[in-house]
């Protein structure tokens, strides 16, 4: 027998007792979706500033040279100091003729002084500077012909030596050949020393030929002059099939 508090309770159903909904996640949401993408568009375009930041302060080859406020020490006080960097893009110049040589000139960069007995000298102490007198000692020496003696381009107490051996070399290679500056790639530069890889087209009346004439540079007294500090010659030769790697430079 049951009594009235013995009787059964009866469960209420959904429509009285609905179930508690689940807390919705918010990056889940419509919201949440555009939120995630809005983030990653303002992530992209910071990185693509600073991209371009960068490169609005360096190019393919090589971060501008930076300049210093050293007064210059240049022989005839030409131009700035600068220390570090490269030659960037390739500089203006002026191309002259100088017995039967096209040399590079820049009211710039150098040479400062050029006498009459074709002496190029007195160049910017700058990666552009030491460029300028790569090209005319290189422009000299691979014109042998036109030169009684090898310009005083040397410095170190391995100058004449240097000067001798150079001659010798050059003379075998270029002589029966017109040559003339094809290119140039910067090896290293430091602000007392450098090396440059000049570029040298020649034509022997038959065939067209390149060699690399790879140079050891130092300042010293002023200028940039051919490394004679070692008792290895500064200068190396070596024939290449074309220009591609060099920077365009030519007359």
């Amino acid at each position: 027998m049951t009594t009235p508090d013995s009787k059964p309770k009866r469960q209420p159903t959904s429509s009285e007792n609905p179930p508690q909904l689940q807390e919705s996640n918010f990056w889940t949401t419509g919201k949440g979706v555009l939120t995630i993408i809005g983030i990653a568009v303002a992530a992209t375009a910071v990185v693509i500033t600073v991209i371009f930041s960068t490169l609005s302060n360096d190019n393919e080859f090589g971060q501008p040279a930076t300049y210093t406020d050293i007064p210059t020490d240049s022989v005839c006080g030409l131009g700035g100091v600068a220390l570090e960097g490269s030659i960037a893009d390739t500089p203006d110049a002026e191309w002259v003729e100088y017995r039967g040589a096209w040399l590079p000139v820049s009211e710039t960069y150098g040479p400062g002084n050029a006498a009459s007995d074709g002496e190029f000298s007195c160049f910017e102490h700058s990666p552009r500077g030491m460029l300028f007198a790569a090209s005319a000692y290189t422009g000299q020496l691979t014109n042998p012909a036109y030169w009684e003696d090898i310009p005083d381009i040397f410095a170190g107490e391995h100058a004449e030596a240097h000067r001798a051996e150079a001659e010798e070399l050059f003379t075998t290679v270029f002589a029966e050949a017109d040559t003339a500056l094809g290119g140039f790639r910067l090896v290293h530069y430091d602000g007392d020393t450098a090396q440059i890889d000049m570029a040298v087209t020649s034509f022997d009346g038959t065939e067209t030929s390149r060699t690399s004439v790879v140079l050891d540079m130092v300042w010293a007294d002023g200028d940039w002059k051919i490394a004679a500090t070692d008792t290895e010659l500064g200068i190396s030769l070596k024939p290449i099939p074309d220009l591609i790697g060099y920077q365009h430079w030519s007359a």
